[in-house]
């Protein structure tokens, strides 16, 4: 810690354990410089039971096998700005910024819960700087928010037409969008929303997790604007 910055007379500089600094004052100008003494690990695919859930419910997040494929399709190595809609543990985004500290991400998330559920996950896997936007995402004004070239989809509550439709309008071109579909009803939801939206289906990929349910991994094509 460096005290009085400037003044050849007072300056100092002292070396201390963050312990020996609690509670103490510096003289200003000051400046601190910590030294790094543990590596946090950035593991490739975090296990489920490593994040807080939504009341401990295990079936309520993205397991880390489609969550790996899901971020794989969406290419995010070459993108900028990632909207995670519907994130509730926020297993998604804190893997895409684990695995892509230079993406800009905003999450969005309609229970209140997911509030705490992202910043008790952000903090223990180490991963600040994720935006969060709690409420319906169909009332929120996102047109002054950097727009996206890469959408998960990880909650519709049976809107899927109205949210498809909403990010269609803000989806840079080239940008993509990918849905993990867990049945044939929802399916079938992604399709007629991305027909709508003059949106095409690029990719669908069959996975299953134990003994959970197959999901589709439904993926669209780059996004080419009309006109």
């Amino acid at each position: 810690i460096g005290e009085l910055l400037g003044n050849k007379e007072k300056e100092k500089v002292n070396t201390l354990e963050l312990q020996e600094v609690i509670g103490k004052e510096f003289s200003f100008p000051n400046n601190l410089i910590l030294q790094k003494t543990y590596t946090r690990p950035r593991p490739f695919g975090i296990p489920e039971s490593e994040f807080h859930l939504l009341n401990g419910r295990a079936k309520m997040i993205t397991k880390m096998p489609i969550r790996l494929l899901s971020l794989s399709l969406l290419n995010l190595r070459d993108k900028e700005v990632f909207w995670d809609v519907g994130f509730c543990t926020g297993s998604v985004s804190i893997e895409a910024k684990i695995q892509f500290p230079h993406l800009k991400i905003f999450a969005f998330e309609k229970r209140e819960e997911g509030r705490e559920l992202m910043k008790l996950n952000s903090q223990k896997f180490g991963t600040p700087g994720i935006q969060i936007f709690i409420g319906d995402f169909l009332e929120m004004y996102i047109s002054d928010l950097p727009k996206p070239d890469a959408v998960f989809i990880g909650g519709h509550g049976g809107k899927m037409d109205e949210i498809v439709a909403k990010i269609s309008e803000v989806l840079q071109p080239n940008g993509t969008i990918v849905f993990n579909s867990v049945s044939d009803e929802s399916r079938e939801m992604f399709l007629e929303a991305i027909e709508k939206n003059n949106l095409k289906l690029e990719q669908n990929i069959k996975i299953g997790v134990d003994d959970f349910n197959v999901i589709e991994v439904m993926k669209i094509a780059p996004y080419i604007p009309q006109g």
